[in-house]
């Protein structure tokens, strides 16, 4: 008794409250993107799944707080091997909107590529602490080098559906766990200086549509890197008035419906974009449109001040774990979800290219979503064991 006693006292009530607010958002976003009455693209019974896996992810979350994640570590390689198998088992499947990404068993979809990212979170922080408590030097090849397969199967797996935007969530995995990982300076300033070359690509790009786009379809294209969707959006990106009846038709109104919300929003059901469906797939990837239109720049404000807060408890929680398990566990999952919602914010914003990657606990989605909250839950249980001393 003392011990549940413990571990409730311990418990971490601001992300569960945060998570209740986020939850909530989450259902009135997805209950405005569908309730236009003309479209058709609308899927059937959208608020009662919501809800449903609403709480099937709470659950999973529950468990997963009670579960000892220490437990995870010797079993590290059947999960990241369970879930590759997976992610080969996806291209025996029907293609769903030209991807292979969903494995269809008539009474569920499963998204695998969601569950791989937590697999290889957990791999990656089994290997990483296993390296650090056993004193070794993180400045060596030897000690780096397995971390570039382990994380360079997944994303070439995922990448191949294609679904590049999990695809870069996953690299975004390892780039984060590998700065906290690696104590040498050389290796930071490296990670700095990919970080920044690819910033200058960019922003060069941006200068240059024209040549950027030509470089692009005469390489990516030819040599097969990308597919033609693809580069569409990142031709979209790179130039806004690109094709915005067609392939620059779904960022061109999400501008427009972000863009009409203004400062406090036309109301709920009240958006002329939102409500008139005018945004495809606005539900899923496009979420943050109808939270803009409806509830302003207040509204977006409040939903990206949640998501710090969040990320703020997560970082509190990986600085007070005294296992490096799970710091790591912790450090992953936390870039994982940062970002995600800076892609997704982004992508609606014009700030990146659009990816198709799904906003944490707020867009419409089963596997996503539960896997959310599933990840939520591995980071309860590291804070509720953060001294190892007090559950032994």
């Amino acid at each position: 008794m003392e011990t549940l006693r413990r571990g409730v006292r311990d418990l971490d009530f601001t992300v569960l409250g945060v998570l209740l607010l986020l939850a909530v958002c989450g259902c009135v976003a997805v209950a405005a993107a569908t309730h236009s009455p003309t479209d058709p693209y609308i899927p059937k019974h959208t608020m009662e799944k919501q809800m449903l896996w609403e709480v099937v992810g709470v659950v999973l979350m529950f468990v997963a707080t009670t579960f000892d994640y220490r437990s995870l570590k010797s079993i590290r390689w059947w999960l990241y091997g369970g879930s590759t198998l997976l992610l080969l088992a996806v291209f025996g499947f029907p293609s769903v909107q030209g991807a292979h990404s969903w494995i269809n068993l008539k009474v569920i979809s499963v998204q695998p590529s969601e569950l791989a990212k937590l697999t290889l979170i957990i791999w990656l922080a089994g290997y990483m602490a296993d390296r650090e408590q056993a004193g070794e030097p993180m400045n060596r090849l030897r000690d780096v080098w397995p971390i570039i397969p382990i994380t360079v199967v997944p994303f070439l797996l995922i990448f191949k559906e294609p679904a590049l935007g999990q695809a870069l969530v996953v690299v975004a995995i390892a780039m984060t766990m590998f700065t906290v990982f690696a104590k040498n300076t050389h290796f930071v300033m490296l990670m700095l200086f990919v970080v920044i070359i690819v910033v200058g690509f960019s922003l060069v790009a941006l200068k240059f549509p024209e040549q950027s786009t030509s470089f692009i379809n005469n390489v990516l294209v030819k040599h097969h890197i990308l597919k033609a969707y693809q580069v569409n959006r990142i031709t979209t990106w790179l130039n806004p008035n690109y094709s915005t009846n067609n392939y620059g038709y779904n960022i061109h109104m999400s501008q427009i419906a972000v863009g009409s919300g203004q400062l406090f929003g036309e109301g709920l059901f009240s958006g002329i974009e939102t409500n008139g469906g005018w945004v495809p797939n606005q539900w899923d990837d496009y979420i943050y449109t109808a939270i803009g239109e409806e509830f302003g720049f207040v509204g977006t404000a409040v939903l990206v001040l949640l998501f710090l807060m969040l990320m703020h408890r997560f970082i509190k929680i990986s600085k007070t774990t005294e296992d490096a398990f799970g710091t790591y566990i912790v450090i992953g999952i936390t870039g994982m979800f940062s970002f995600q919602v800076f892609e997704n914010i982004g992508m609606d914003m014009y700030l990146s290219p659009s990816t198709g990657i799904t906003l944490p606990f707020i867009s419409y989605g089963g596997t996503s979503l539960a896997i959310d909250y599933l990840a939520v839950g591995l980071i309860l249980s590291v804070g509720l064991r953060r001294r190892s001393i007090r559950f032994e």
